[in-house]
């Protein structure tokens, strides 16, 4: 997470977003309100909260419904996840 300026519990808002975008958004409000994120780390992580946020749900709400073939979903995943990593990077230049 140094990568990024951000501390070590900044890990549970991503993970919480990939699980649910509401759920990440909680996460980094809930450590926001404790003081252990700072207004322009909550910045850094809402890029990747929205770029990467519900991938779980998405995948059996839409992805299995629409008859995406299984082996894509990494392939999917990944991709969000990249966007996620290469805004953050951009997000820590300019917050």
């Amino acid at each position: 997470m140094a990568l990024f300026g951000l501390p070590g519990k900044a890990a549970v808002v991503l993970i919480g977003s990939w699980i649910s975008m509401a759920g990440g958004a909680g996460v980094a409000a809930s450590l926001y309100a404790a003081n252990a994120l700072d207004k322009t780390q909550v910045t850094i992580l809402l890029a990747a909260i929205f770029l990467m946020g519900a991938q779980v749900q998405y995948m059996g709400r839409w992805l299995g419904p629409a008859g995406v073939n299984p082996r894509y979903c990494p392939a999917l995943f990944g991709n969000s996840i990249f966007n996620a990593i290469i805004a953050m990077l951009v997000m820590r230049l300019f917050a």
